[in-house]
């Protein structure tokens, strides 16, 4: 049987960082602490407040970022710089260097001894969700999340954690980011 089952905003914690502000949606164990770098999973919110800003460096992790605004450009260690639009998932060391030229607000999947991937899908679209320890939907848009036989109203910005005992499809009627996880040892 499948369930949705929407975290309230009050369970999330929010932080400054030196470009603008992350607020955490979830982290794994349930003793993880991002101040001290000791996680193997971390789904996030950020804002990008000022024109240039340099990411965290952050040994042994690997990160996937989404611009939900109009995208940013990254130049990720001795790399070219790379325009990262809207809804696109970017994947790469978090122990790199990274610059970061444009404003905006972006979801972060953050992994480190553990497994995943973020993404993003657009009205209409579907993802066929295999067995994930964690399984989470980012409502972008608003409108209705189906997974398997369960449905729900999602507001914009809400976040959600999908549970089931099979194999199920996540459809949701507007714009979601879907993180599917499986921690380490």
């Amino acid at each position: 049987m499948a369930l949705i089952e929407r975290i309230s905003a009050q369970r999330f914690s929010t932080s400054k960082w030196s470009g603008g502000s992350t607020t955490e949606l979830f982290i794994w164990p349930k003793d993880a602490s991002y101040a001290e770098r000791r996680f193997n999973i971390r789904i996030s919110t950020a804002t990008v407040d000022i024109e240039s800003s340099t990411f965290t460096r952050l040994e042994g992790v690997t990160r996937c970022i989404t611009p939900l605004g109009a995208g940013f450009t990254l130049t990720i260690g001795d790399g070219e710089p790379e325009f990262i639009p809207h809804g696109a998932v970017k994947r790469f060391n978090g122990a790199e260097n990274v610059a970061c030229a444009g404003r905006g607000r972006d979801l972060n999947l953050m992994l480190k001894g553990a497994e995943g991937e973020l993404v993003m899908l657009k009205t209409g679209e579907a993802h066929r969700i295999e067995r994930c320890e964690f399984v989470f939907a980012y409502s972008v848009e608003g409108g209705k999340l189906s997974f398997g036989d369960a449905c729900i109203h999602a507001g914009a910005g809400e976040f959600f954690r999908l549970t089931s005992d099979k194999e199920e499809t996540v459809n949701p009627s507007g714009e979601t980011a879907i993180f599917c996880c499986k921690a380490g040892k």
